[in-house]
């Protein structure tokens, strides 16, 4: 390996772990590390003699959408917010991440994985600690407000509790840790269904312990039931059906016994039925469609739209307050970009999960990352939350991602085209 191919495997390393850890604690370090696999895939093009043409036929979906979603508003009037376009920017982490993992060695993508592992984990013991109560007051907290972390946000007692809190574990936000979680329990439960030995054993143990904590610190109702129903769609892609049949089973058996044993839990389940509830779920998807009637071609334009700007005066005040979006993510996408935009950002996704390669590990993975996603989406926003986009696209990006650079990698030499290796097609661009 050349000094230069060393110095931008080390790059991408540490990058790559800014962009996690980011992910998973503090927004700003995602942004950098995000930043810096950016600038480094951009090197590594070069490098390789990645023409432009041949990186757009590769990503034409994405292209396609991002082109829609950022133009077709602007030239309506409607231009898109600074957020906004940030937040569709954010998509081009996915062929960024791609790059940027597969200049890693094996060696170093273990090295990123008990990293990243360990950071959730921790996440998940702090959520632990939170639920219980075990955490220190709300004024110890005030040294590091220039964080800006919410550390507020974990002392939301449980309904018909006295003593048991809605945890956000490192995120300091409920429905971050378990959209963020859920989408890294999917991953880690696809990847480990797919390797052997330590490593497998390794990272079923952390979807596990995943599992436990979005699914009974952070009371997420969405969440639970969609990680659930992906983890078994994950395992029958993932194990022979003799076996993947009584492994969903137990698994719906736990949660079904976990959710008659678990008072509260089961309470805050049926009261989703109320509207108040369900957040008046029904009064913030009918502000979507008002956006959505207002410019159905070409929408309000990314970042525009707010629940509390198209709310009617006979809607819940929840609704009228409300900063944020429809709770139906494909919705708010709709609304923003248009019809078309919706309809190109659900073909982007179909088109990733066909040229996911579900035989490896991180294939498998993202695409239960994907599926879980696409299942929150139908009650929630997740791409309004910054950290949960951008552990997004790293996931589906890893996903993409190819073998690990063997140690004799010169850097121009490219990896044996597959599925999911989208640096075959570049070159044949």
């Amino acid at each position: 390996m050349s000094v230069r191919s060393e110095v931008l495997e080390r790059w991408f390393l540490v990058c790559l772990a800014l962009w996690g850890v980011g992910c998973l604690f503090l927004e700003a370090i995602a942004a950098v590390g995000l930043a810096g696999c950016a600038l480094g895939a951009l090197v590594a093009a070069r490098q390789e003699g990645v023409s432009v043409r041949g990186a757009l036929r590769a990503w034409a979906p994405l292209v396609a959408f991002l082109a829609w979603a950022l133009l077709a508003p602007l030239l309506s009037g409607h231009p898109p917010s600074g957020t906004g376009v940030a937040r569709l920017l954010d998509f081009v982490g996915i062929p960024v991440a791609a790059v940027a993992l597969g200049h890693l060695s094996d060696a170093r993508r273990v090295r990123l994985a008990w990293v990243l592992g360990g950071v959730f984990l921790a996440s998940c013991a702090v959520a632990g600690l939170q639920h219980f109560g075990v955490w220190p007051s709300p004024e110890a907290w005030a040294p590091l407000a220039w964080t800006r972390l919410p550390f507020d946000r974990v002392y939301e007692i449980v309904p018909g509790t006295e003593n048991r809190f809605m945890a956000g574990g490192l995120l300091f936000h409920r429905l971050k840790f378990s959209h963020i979680g859920g989408m890294a329990v999917a991953f880690a439960l696809g990847v480990g269904l797919r390797l052997e030995g330590r490593r497998r054993t390794v990272a079923l143990a952390v979807a596990a312990v995943g599992l436990v904590s979005v699914g009974l610190f952070p009371y997420a109702r969405a969440a639970s039931v969609a990680l659930v129903a992906v983890m078994g769609l994950v395992v029958l892609l993932g194990l022979p059906r003799r076996v993947a049949l009584p492994a969903c089973a137990a698994v719906l058996g736990l949660a079904m016994l976990t959710l008659a044993l678990n008072q509260p839990l089961r309470e805050r389940f049926l009261n989703s039925t109320t509207e108040q509830g369900s957040g008046s779920r029904a009064a913030l998807l009918e502000t979507g469609l008002c956006a959505l009637r207002q410019s159905p071609l070409t929408g309000v334009g990314p970042g525009r739209f707010q629940a509390r700007l198209y709310a009617t005066p006979d809607m819940p005040e929840q609704a009228r307050e409300h900063p944020g979006k429809s709770h139906n993510q494909f919705l708010s996408m709709a609304a923003e970009t248009g019809i078309p935009g919706a309809l190109l950002f659900g073909v982007l996704l179909g088109w990733i999960a066909w040229r996911l390669p579900r035989t490896r590990p991180e294939g498998l993975g993202a695409l239960g990352a994907l599926a879980f996603f696409c299942l929150l989406s139908l009650l929630h926003d997740p791409l309004f939350h910054v950290q949960a986009s951008q552990a997004f696209v790293l996931l589906l990006g890893a996903g993409f991602a190819g073998p690990p650079a063997s140690p004799s990698r010169s850097g121009q030499e490219p990896a044996s085209g597959h599925r999911g290796d989208w640096r075959s097609e570049v070159e044949a661009g």
